[in-house]
């Protein structure tokens, strides 16, 4: 379980899911945008995308059309992310 001292329960669950991810389990967009609030921000840019921002590190996403994060591509593009922001479990 990721032992950082400022995510909650929540936060720490989401981003174990995220590092878990095997394609069986969609990431709810809502549990996603709640964990990167909690430790950057995000900016909603035009044509439903977000800038996700962690430590300084950013990533563009599109949201997803079901409000669940499948596409094993999009996990890895997220995964890239935190491990440059040093947010891993």
């Amino acid at each position: 379980m990721p032992s950082h001292r400022h995510l909650t329960p929540a936060h720490q669950q989401t981003l174990l899911r995220i590092f878990e991810h095997h394609g069986a389990q969609p990431i709810e967009w809502a549990d996603l945008l709640h964990l990167i609030e909690g430790v950057g921000s995000v900016v909603e840019e035009e044509h439903g995308r977000y800038k996700f921002i962690v430590n300084g590190e950013h990533h563009v996403f599109a949201r997803p059309r079901h409000d669940k994060l499948t596409n094993a591509e999009e996990v890895a593009e997220l995964r890239n992310l935190l491990e440059r922001a040093r947010m891993t479990p």
